[in-house]
């Protein structure tokens, strides 16, 4: 009989298994869940050795899970780079604070050495159009100087980075991706996609181990005081599963990365293809899907939709039809799944343009024809214009959406007036669409994008409220129940690990996270102002204190 490490009582523990037991204590063996009951029941495992915790009638649940992020990006950003973000989530509204900011880290970094932004949003600022390559000569003509729109689909670069390019203007764009220019037909330092980062070479200095393990303890801590115990790479390149693992050696790491190999680059230093498998035995690195980025973002106007965006804008192409554009051709993208599928892999494929979701269907379509597979799991990200007739397919083909449900706060305002127009932005993110045809769905909040916030992924899906108070499409709201298990039970589910997490069960891992009230009784309106108290991992208070 396993003895019990820890035992959990006199709480209001929220188990998100199938009959949603209530019930107020549990016993922790190792890192795993041995008990779960009444308090009476549990404390009588206590043994000499037991340590106890007195939850005082707070609330516990599963330790949430992001669907979709950057675990990676976002923790090097929030370590190095300077926030650009503009309210709601930073303080940069015009571009003489964008400059000033920048300025202000060049002054104190030795020449010659990157100086890097992210967060910016063009239609926030008070000009309402990107930075051009002569604000960030303002910033450094000595150093390289990069900074990354919030969305990080638009990088902006000084002349010194053009400069060692040679980029001229006379270049052809990449496939995928474009280059802005002057009314001289210049670059001006605007590049959209990654095709266009490829042409200057923009990357990421080398960081030194210490700093590696500095980025990643930062990162995690982050993630844990959100309450999330699982994150996810989700574009992971082999150095960065390097640095992972490297981390997790050293104590680093605290909270369990899920990583999406990045179709970029070679899968070679994976022993799998199957999702869900541990790389390391304590399940605080797993292998998750085959990562394709297949559009942009519908906020640069670079997300590909089967009709023109709602307004023009400055940094729009001067084409009264314009609709975005794809990163990959059809065909070969129809290539590349069928390769994938074919191997074994679980594929999720970045789509916010409904014609891109059309594609990404449609090459998952024909992959599972060839090659059939149950119970593959593929996924499309952030799903964000999805229509109704491409979730009926999904449904079919057992396609989950992973939608990013707090469009609605961070952008909805915009996406009604500016990008999409009132009867798009009131679909986007169709979280009910899904739930109405019993399909599992996930939120995410796609750090580095947004921060990590599973609770507004939840306040969002069963709200839908836009950061000026409106509501954007009451019909998509979904009930509070459906919004948690987007973060828990659903999000295990599409990471092939339903039987470690997601639900507090016997012999589920103890990962749980206690919150100052319960999204499942209070307001509604009120559950993004729960607060996060502690945050467990494998048993392990991680984060706060109980």
């Amino acid at each position: 009989m396993l003895q019990a490490d820890k035992i959990f009582f006199n709480g209001d523990i929220v188990t998100m298994d199938f009959g949603l037991n209530s019930v107020n204590a549990l016993a922790v063996s190792g890192d795993r869940i041995i008990a779960i009951g009444r308090d009476e029941e549990i404390l009588a495992l206590k043994e000499a050795h037991t340590q106890t915790f007195n939850l005082k009638g707070r609330t516990v649940l599963p330790g949430f899970i992001d669907a979709h992020g950057h675990f990676m990006f976002n923790s090097f950003f929030k370590t190095k780079a300077v926030d650009l973000n503009s309210p709601p989530v930073g303080h940069i509204k015009t571009m003489d604070e964008l400059v000033a900011a920048l300025k202000k880290k060049a002054d104190s970094t030795p020449e010659g050495e990157d100086v890097i932004g992210f967060g910016y949003d063009d239609t926030l600022l008070k000009e309402q159009r990107h930075p051009s390559r002569t604000e960030l000569d303002k910033v450094s003509t000595k150093h390289p100087v990069y900074i990354y729109h919030m969305s990080g689909h638009v990088a902006v670069v000084n002349s010194l980075i053009i400069d060692r390019a040679g980029l001229t203007g006379d270049e052809p764009q990449p496939v995928g991706g474009r280059y802005l220019k002057d009314k001289d037909g210049k670059p001006n330092g605007v590049l959209e996609e990654m095709p266009a980062y490829e042409i200057v070479n923009l990357g990421f200095p080398e960081p030194s181990p210490e700093d590696v393990l500095g980025i990643i303890e930062n990162g995690s801590n982050i993630y844990l005081a959100a309450g999330a115990t699982s994150t996810q790479d989700g574009a992971t390149l082999p150095k960065v599963l390097d640095a992972l693992k490297f981390a997790h050696q050293s104590g680093a790491l605290k909270t369990r990365v899920e990583v999406w190999p990045l179709h970029t680059h070679p899968v070679d230093p994976y022993p799998t293809h199957v999702s869900g498998t541990p790389l390391t035995e304590d399940r605080m690195i797993t292998l998750g899907a085959y990562k394709i980025v297949n559009d942009g973002s519908i906020q640069c106007y670079t997300a590909y939709l089967s009709s023109p965006y709602h307004r023009p804008h400055p940094n729009q192409p001067k084409e009264p039809l314009y609709r975005g554009y794809s990163i990959f051709p059809a065909d070969e993208l129809h290539k590349v799944v069928l390769e994938k599928h074919k191997q074994g892999w679980q594929i999720a494929i970045h789509g916010n343009g409904d014609a891109t979701i059309e594609d990404n269907i449609n090459a998952i379509e024909s992959a599972q024809k060839a090659y059939p597979r149950n119970d593959a799991r593929h996924i499309i990200v952030h799903c964000q214009t999805a229509r109704e007739d491409q979730l009926d397919r999904m449904q079919r083909l057992g396609i989950i959406p992973s939608f990013f449900a707090t469009h609605t706060y961070y952008w909805g305002d915009r996406h009604r007036d500016l990008f999409l127009g009132p009867h798009r932005a009131e679909r986007i993110d169709p979280c009910n669409s899904a739930y109405v045809r019993n399909m599992p769905f996930t939120c995410h909040n796609d750090p580095m994008v947004t921060p990590i916030d599973p609770l507004l992924s939840i306040w969002s899906a069963a709200n839908r409220i836009t950061s000026s108070g409106k509501v954007l499409g009451e019909n998509q709201c979904v009930p509070v129940l459906e919004a948690v298990k987007s973060v828990t039970t659903y999000a295990a589910f599409q990471a092939f690990a339903e039987n470690h997490k997601g639900s507090l069960e016997v012999g589920k891992l103890a990962d749980l996270v206690v919150l100052d009230a319960n999204p499942l009784k209070v307001d509604q309106i009120k559950i993004k102002d729960i607060g996060v108290l502690a945050t467990i991992v494998g048993g392990n208070v991680v984060y706060g204190e109980i």
